[in-house]
């Protein structure tokens, strides 16, 4: 899931210093799209990662109009 993804960054780099805009899992089972533009990132995955989302109470997940 997405807890087991890492962010590569260099050793002279601090972690607010750089943040990945896309990550995905190594068998391509979900992929996570951020702008740093945006109000938002997308996360598109399994019918079961995306409703543990939705139910996480921690994070604020809504699911797209165009999404089903």
């Amino acid at each position: 899931m997405l807890a087991d993804s890492a962010t590569p960054r260099s050793s002279d780099q601090s972690e607010a210093d750089f943040s990945p805009s896309n990550l995905w899992a190594e068998d391509r089972s979900w992929v996570l799209c951020t702008d740093y533009d945006l109000w938002a990132t997308k996360v598109v995955g399994s019918t079961a990662l995306i409703n543990a989302l939705l139910n996480d109470t921690d994070i604020e997940a809504v699911r797209l109009p165009w999404a089903h």
